[in-house]
């Protein structure tokens, strides 16, 4: 489907002296109609008076200087039957016609898009792409963040090859046995490194809080994601109405502290 461009432009007219005009007004250009549509549409027009037209014409003493051939249908868009359903569907439309069509192949298969014939082009609202042919090898697998895969990698896979992750320190895959597999030349299956959770001792004074089990660094604990961690309240504090509980889970590096008071 080929795209359009309209270009909108303005019949100039030229005052001459009426003494040498040999005529004072000018008809409807040459190949109006379906070819080009002069707006306002008149059958006579006084000189000054303006029009929009397919392009550039003047008008000098009764005659345009310029003729502005368009053509006056449009065929089937290009992919129709093979990527494309049209409705209604015919082998010429003239200019106006409007189509309501289908995508059957490409990133835009199953969208329905609107179109419009005009001087023998088609404007459309969305493109139906060919389907692309299946690619049979992928190139280097993608970066994870937070990790990495398992063993060097190579620029190039055949379809079917998988490449093994592993994540940093701390860090959890998900899912757990991660891998991603070459296939018609994209690597399929998301993966992700789930953050741990760091709780220091500043940020548990600042909560009046401290470890129900001390861990053997009594300052300093990492929760890998999914662990849970017991606190208690500091001295003859105690948890505030409005605080979580004392047993709060590592949510991809989130955990909600308790607070005493």
């Amino acid at each position: 489907m080929k795209s359009s461009l309209t270009l909108l432009c303005l019949v100039v007219w030229v005052n001459v002296d009426a003494s040498s005009a040999q005529t004072e007004y000018c008809g409807k250009p040459e190949g109006e109609g379906r070819r080009m549509l002069p707006i306002p549409d008149q059958e006579r027009y006084e000189n000054g008076d303006q029009v929009e037209y397919g392009c550039l014409a003047t008008c000098k003493n009764g005659e345009w200087d310029k003729t502005i051939k368009g053509k006056d249908y449009c065929s089937k868009p290009e992919g129709a039957d093979t990527r494309m359903l049209l409705i209604p569907d015919r082998e010429r439309y003239e200019n106006g016609d409007k189509i309501d069509y289908g995508c059957l192949s490409g990133p835009n298969k199953g969208s329905r898009g609107k179109a419009t014939c005009k001087n023998g082009e088609w404007s459309k609202t969305i493109e139906c792409q060919a389907q692309t042919e299946p690619k049979d090898f992928c190139g280097p697998p993608p970066h994870l963040m937070n990790g990495d895969t398992n063993g060097g990698t190579r620029e190039r896979y055949r379809n079917g090859e998988s490449v093994q992750y592993v994540c940093q320190k701390y860090y959890i895959l998900d899912p757990p046995s991660a891998y991603k597999t070459c296939h018609d030349g994209i690597w399929t299956r998301p993966i992700t490194c789930l953050k741990p959770c760091t709780v220091d001792e500043e940020l548990m004074n600042t909560q009046n809080i401290q470890f129900k089990y001390p861990p053997e660094d009594q300052t300093k604990v990492y929760a890998t994601h999914g662990d849970l961690i017991t606190f208690k309240c500091t001295g003859h504090s105690r948890l505030s109405p409005v605080s979580v509980d004392f047993r709060q889970q590592c949510i991809n590096g989130v955990m909600n502290l308790p607070y005493c008071q």
